[in-house]
């Protein structure tokens, strides 16, 4: 896997990159969710190697700067996360920032920062409101990455605002089955995973163990991503 100390050869403005200690957490349904499904167990122990990631979603900005385009459905908001991106345009972009996306176990030690709770802010949806934009049902729109409070590890909406596209192939049983180190996902498949929830969404869906896989060429203006190197 690729680390830390990649040179930036950026265009302006570039993402911060933010250094995730490795280490040993429980993946999977958290302890007091009533509201997991079936491919969110069993709850299995992944140690995780050191790696960084953006402390934010990829904004509209970044993504011009480096690719010319902007292929976002919500325009008009250059730090609104870049929307409306498949799979491979996603993966394209981390990749010419020397990085890459985040395998699905790496997504969510990053987004748990160390809790084992629903929510990383807690079991009780109410503490959502602080940390995450969710359940938008009268605007529809994305929001300007960074404005709610972030995790632990000081990264912005792990939660909510758009889902972001993983490395991995999406597996339904695959936690049966998982490695105990570094696991990177099946071998094959038909989805990409998508982790984190969006802006229409309600409370269920922004749970932390939360999985969600769809076809890798899907653009929808609630999914972006991050990057992790």
């Amino acid at each position: 896997m690729p680390d830390a100390g990649q040179a930036d050869a950026w265009l302006p403005p570039p993402p911060t990159w933010i250094p995730i200690t490795g280490g040993t957490y429980e993946m999977g349904c958290s302890p007091n969710d009533t509201d997991c499904d079936s491919d969110e167990s069993p709850r299995h122990s992944v140690t995780i190697s050191a790696f960084e990631m953006t402390a934010t979603e990829i904004t509209q900005e970044q993504y011009q700067a480096v690719t010319g385009s902007n292929p976002s459905d919500h325009t008009g908001c250059p730090t609104c996360p870049v929307e409306s991106v498949t799979w491979q345009n996603a993966r394209d972009f981390c990749a010419a920032v020397g990085g890459r996306l985040p395998s699905e176990a790496e997504w969510e030690y990053a987004a748990r920062a160390g809790t084992t709770t629903k929510y990383y802010c807690g079991d009780d949806a109410a503490c959502l409101d602080g940390i995450a934009w969710y359940n938008d049902i009268e605007t529809m729109w994305t929001h300007p990455v960074g404005q709610k409070t972030p995790n632990a590890f000081d990264l912005y909406d792990m939660l909510g605002n758009v889902y972001e596209w993983n490395a991995d192939w999406y597996g339904w049983s695959y936690y049966a089955s998982s490695p105990l180190q570094d696991p990177t996902g099946p071998a094959t498949g038909t989805d990409r995973v998508l982790r984190g929830g969006s802006y229409p969404y309600s409370d269920r869906v922004l749970r932390a163990s939360h999985r969600f896989g769809d076809t890798p060429d899907r653009k929808l203006n609630d999914i972006g991503f991050r990057c992790a190197r």
